[in-house]
């Protein structure tokens, strides 16, 4: 697959970057693939969480259904922080590379 250079893309290209980031995310670390495998699962075990996340439906929910939010809450909020510093580290080797191209930096 060719790289494509972060500072030179439009947003679907961008969209197409990340979900990459993502699949090569979920197969490089283990912890990150639980995390996302226990949130899927989750929201195909309780079909309400998951009509008010993708349907945005307002709906009464059970006390367990409460605490498993709470957990799935957590849980999304630990991906986005390994989304977050994956980004963060591409970001930084394409401006690496961008300085290198425009002659800013040398190797």
């Amino acid at each position: 697959m060719k790289k494509k250079k972060v500072y030179n893309i439009d947003l679907s290209e961008f969209s197409d970057l990340i979900d990459n980031m993502r699949i090569e995310l979920k197969s490089k670390d283990l912890e990150y693939k639980k995390l996302t495998d226990e949130y899927y699962k989750i929201l195909k075990d309780f079909p309400n969480l998951q009509l008010i996340f993708e349907e945005q439906l307002e709906l009464e929910l059970s006390k367990e259904e409460c605490k498993i939010l709470q957990k799935l809450v957590s849980i999304y909020i630990n991906i986005l922080s390994f989304e977050e510093k994956e980004l963060f580290l591409l970001g930084c080797k394409n401006a690496r590379l961008y300085n290198k191209n425009i002659e800013i930096t040398r190797d």
